[in-house]
């Protein structure tokens, strides 16, 4: 998964001499994260929603009159803004992106490409791109197996029990435990008969930690799980 197919392109960008009260429209005209701070064709820095709010919320608590009109009137992005922000790469993954957001406990990146802005990234993005990779928009079933040792064709044959009990599968996955060289299989599958697979499953010798007889958006209610 690379971020150019997942990054907001084309993104809103400000410039360091725009008003900071005029920032903040732009950013809820626009109801965005983040916002580029960008002259002369150069990415020159970033403000983020958080900051952007936080000094209007501190000119709104001191209700005092100069203040309020140098905030109005005079205070400036380049007095506020994050000045040479960490990036990301357009040809980097989404995988990079999500490990260097908790490392650096940073939600909002630039993406850049030969020198030049060409997106945003956010844990919005990040989240959406998951949402997607598990489905959960979609109405299927799912199964999770006992933690277990991964090796060469273990998935395969996972795989093989569940589609020769009349599963069909949709996407298989893997997760490491904390600490631990096992992992959990989860399998989302379309099947008329859950209990089949469950027990060829079993069968087989793989341990059925979880089976939830519908995964559905969170629009619609929670199926039973047992």
């Amino acid at each position: 998964m690379i971020l150019r197919n997942w990054m907001e392109k084309d993104p809103v960008t400000t410039n360091s001499d725009m008003l900071v009260s005029e920032a903040i429209q732009l950013l809820v005209d626009n109801n965005l994260r983040a916002l580029p701070v960008v002259d002369d064709g150069g990415l020159r820095g970033m403000v983020t929603r958080k900051e952007l709010q936080g000094c209007a919320t501190a000119v709104a608590r001191a209700q005092d009159q100069y203040e309020t009109e140098y905030f109005l009137n005079r205070l400036k992005i380049k007095d506020i803004m994050i000045r040479m922000p960490k990036t990301v790469d357009a040809s980097d993954t989404v995988e990079h992106a999500v490990l260097r957001g908790q490392h650096e406990l940073i939600r909002n990146y630039p993406v850049m490409e030969n020198g030049k802005l060409v997106g945003m990234v956010s844990s919005y993005e990040l989240f959406e791109a998951l949402s997607n990779i598990l489905g959960v928009e979609e109405v299927w079933c799912g199964i999770t197996l006992e933690p277990m040792q991964i090796r060469s064709g273990t998935v395969a044959k996972v795989s093989a029990v569940i589609e020769e009990a009349g599963g069909t599968i949709f996407g298989v996955f893997t997760m490491r435990l904390p600490g631990s060289s096992k992992k959990r299989v989860i399998v989302r599958l379309e099947t008329s008969d859950l209990d089949k697979i469950e027990a060829a499953l079993k069968q087989s010798g793989y341990g059925v930690a979880e089976i939830m007889k519908q995964v559905q958006s969170c629009a619609a209610e929670n199926g039973g799980a047992h």
